[in-house]
């Protein structure tokens, strides 16, 4: 351990958080790809699938050494943050202008490789964020120093949605709204914003007709019981027949009969189903306690971390991170509405996976500095 300044030493990064990521994305590689066995085995694709995975794998673990190495603290540099929002905004503004896949401009295509700039975005939105709420300081209580963190969640978080997608918009303002009250707004900030926030939400439902029937769907099946299961929309029925088909033991790894055409993208947005399916409640526990963990890990680094900057840009990281987990949790289980959204580390894509240990790298950074009780 050594001594870096005034009530502040360096110590390893968290461990426990970068095990647990680590751990994760390696049975996330085999349980996804796994999933994928059956719809790659009709193009015979199989193994291409998973040398993609392990790719994968290899560039999101040597993203978060490469995040969290540099000191985090000449991330501020106002040249810096402004090249990284002009870079961000520029890039999600590519897809727009490409290909609809899906009916929404998400993907930005890079040869033979399909890239998501909104899941890149979400990293540098916590740096933007912390960095510009440590530098309002006390301004924080007022309106006029909440204009900066504001725009930059409107212009990423904007153009996010542009694109057509409304998950990850959400989750991006959840993680601003909670980092500006951590930061020192009040509550009054957090009624206004939560306010509009929910219009905004509102209006962008109203806009699309699978959005308003998606949430329709859901409110006639808040309550998810053997008499309404068959009235609920195909993906959720086939999600929720997974988890209740592995029991408490699971029917055993590579087992799932759901994701034979069944349950639509079981290596992506529905991979926690095929989790409880196979490896039971047991595993499906073990899962949502290793993010409990990340979560616990995140509080624990930011009420350590020596300064403002990196206490917001470890909570901002452990909320993104760890919020849309559970998300991706809930829509399984059918507690929130149907929605495309990874489960990080866990879920094949690419893009989710590399930004996913962006994010812990972002922690780990921070870790690796603490205050000195006395």
């Amino acid at each position: 351990m050594k001594v870096l300044g005034r009530g502040e030493v360096r110590r390893n990064p968290d461990l426990w958080a970068a095990s647990v990521a680590i751990l994760l994305a390696v049975g996330g590689v085999a349980i996804s790809t796994s999933a994928r066995v059956f719809e790659d085995a009709v193009s015979g694709d199989a193994t291409t699938s998973v040398i993609r995975s392990l790719a994968y794998l290899v560039v999101g673990i040597g993203t978060l050494f490469a995040v969290a190495l540099p000191d985090y603290r000449k991330l501020q540099q106002p040249a810096l943050l402004w090249l990284m929002l002009g870079g961000t905004a520029f890039v999600l503004l590519l897809p727009l202008f490409g290909p609809a896949i899906n009916n929404t401009h998400r993907w930005l295509r890079l040869g033979p490789l399909s890239v998501q700039p909104s899941e890149f975005a979400k990293p540098v939105l916590v740096l933007l964020l912390a960095a510009a709420l440590a530098r309002a300081g006390e301004r924080v209580g007022h309106w006029e120093g909440l204009l900066r963190p504001l725009l930059i969640t409107g212009v990423i978080g904007g153009l996010v949605l542009a694109g057509g997608d409304l998950g990850t918009p959400t989750l991006m303002f959840a993680t601003a709204v909670a980092m500006i009250f951590a930061a020192g707004g009040r509550l009054k900030h957090f009624l206004v914003l939560s306010t509009a926030g929910a219009a905004v939400f509102t209006l962008a439902v109203n806009m699309a007709a699978y959005r308003r029937a998606r949430l329709a769907t859901y409110i006639d099946g808040l309550m998810v019981t053997p008499d309404n299961l068959g009235q609920l929309s195909g993906q959720l029925r086939q999600s929720i027949i997974a988890v209740g088909s592995g029991g408490i033991l699971g029917k055993g790894f590579g087992s799932s009969t759901q994701k034979a055409f069944f349950l639509p993208e079981p290596d992506n947005d529905f991979i926690y189903a095929i989790i409880g399916e196979e490896l039971g409640l047991i595993g499906a526990l073990v899962v949502l306690l290793a993010f409990l963990l990340i979560a616990w890990r995140g509080a624990r680094t930011a009420s350590d971390a020596p300064d403002e900057l990196g206490r917001l840009i470890a909570l901002g990281a452990t909320v993104c991170l760890v919020g849309q987990a559970l998300c991706h949790i809930g829509i399984v289980l059918g507690l929130l509405p149907t929605k495309g959204l990874p489960l990080p580390f866990l879920s094949s894509g690419g893009s989710s996976l590399v930004s996913s240990f962006a994010l812990i790298g972002l922690l780990l950074g921070v870790s690796q500095r603490r205050r000195v009780h006395a």
